[in-house]
């Protein structure tokens, strides 16, 4: 089957009222054997919500450098474009309301056929979000899904972090043009994704960081996953609007509990209550979708064990998903400074605590 031409559907985008929803229905009403430039305002009216006034846009267009000018500079920058009637484009994504018409992607090869689950959360998140979140990230890595989520500020990072240092797939779905890494400080983190994984937006090169791109983008997460769920997230987070595309998409929405006096749990509390799923496992997430995955898992696979020393099980014991001072530590176990730091050394190589700022540590 012939595909269409990326330029093309950039150039039909740059017509005056055209949008996402007209230019989809004139390819898909004519087929990729036919150029919409090329026909008459009479059979450019044959398709449904094309008007005289917008026929006669297209056919006045005349700005076609404008697209070849995309595709050479995404070409030169290794960036591939994908419609949304190209045989890798993802099946989930393509069954939203609103599929995005055009996807520009690094990296390696989008998928058609992926079992995936989305991440998302505040940028301001706890040490006990940040941990939870890397469990249950390193759940559904084991269990061999991939992870999307937005490579934004926070609960996105640790969610990418976590999944390459497990060396796992993950998709980054951007609110910027690809040439426009926001934020910029995940850069590294950027290209240590697209060794395994992807990164993809639908906006143009040079697009910036503007505001309303935002919530647009979170519509993509929510179509490229089976299920969202989400990790903390304030009163107006917009992780609350992804779940929110999510349920709209008909996807399922779970969400991690948090304690009630805390700001960054008010969004996935008021979920759980309104009937997202409460998780703390990625194992419960497993279980709940495993009929819904195009490769369903005979099992869940349980986490890798990790070999532990006498000394650092007691440690293990004393230590949980709320930071503790190591000067605290120390004196509930009546260890020398010295002796604790060094079990504590070891702990993290062996990715079983974290050091969460100001000498305190928390369970990974």
């Amino acid at each position: 089957m012939k595909t269409i031409n990326p330029s093309i559907i950039i150039n039909l985008l740059a017509v005056p009222k055209m949008g996402r929803r007209r230019t989809r229905q004139l390819m898909a009403h004519f087929g990729p054997e036919v150029n919409p430039f090329d026909l008459s305002v009479k059979e450019l009216c044959a398709v449904k919500g094309i008007s005289k006034d917008i026929a006669r846009s297209i056919k006045s267009y005349s700005r076609f450098e404008l697209g070849e000018a995309e595709v050479e500079a995404a070409c030169q920058k290794n960036i591939t474009l994908i419609t949304c009637w190209n045989k890798h484009y993802p099946v989930l994504l393509k069954k939203i309301y609103d599929p995005p018409i055009l996807l520009y992607c690094t990296g390696q090869p989008l998928q058609a056929r992926e079992d995936t689950i989305a991440i998302v959360g505040t940028r301001r998140y706890t040490a006990y979000g940040k941990s939870v979140t890397q469990s249950i990230t390193r759940d559904l890595n084991l269990a061999g899904l991939t992870i999307v989520s937005g490579l934004a500020r926070g609960i996105d990072t640790i969610a990418h972090q976590e999944t390459v240092r497990n060396g796992c797939r993950t998709i980054a779905v951007l609110g910027t043009g690809l040439d426009v890494l926001y934020p910029p400080e995940n850069r590294q983190l950027a290209s240590q994704i697209c060794e395994r994984g992807t990164i993809i937006t639908e906006f143009p090169l040079s697009t910036g960081p503007e505001r309303g791109n935002f919530p647009q983008r979170n519509r993509i997460i929510a179509g490229l996953a089976h299920a969202v769920l989400v990790s903390e997230a304030g009163h107006r987070s917009g992780a609350m609007l992804t779940a929110l595309d999510a349920v709209d998409q008909n996807r399922d929405v779970f969400a991690i509990p948090g304690r009630v006096v805390d700001k960054q749990s008010v969004g996935t509390n008021r979920l759980i209550r309104n009937g997202a799923v409460p998780v703390a496992t990625g194992e419960e997430i497993i279980q709940a979708i495993n009929p819904k995955l195009f490769n369903p898992l005979q099992r869940v696979q349980k986490k890798l064990s990790v070999e532990l020393s006498e000394a650092e099980q007691k440690i293990m014991e004393n230590l949980g998903s709320d930071p503790v001072h190591i000067d605290q530590l120390a004196n509930q176990m009546k260890m020398e400074i010295t002796s604790l730091l060094q079990q504590l050394l070891s702990l993290e190589l062996k990715n079983a605590v974290q050091q969460v700022g100001g000498k305190q540590f928390v369970r990974a």
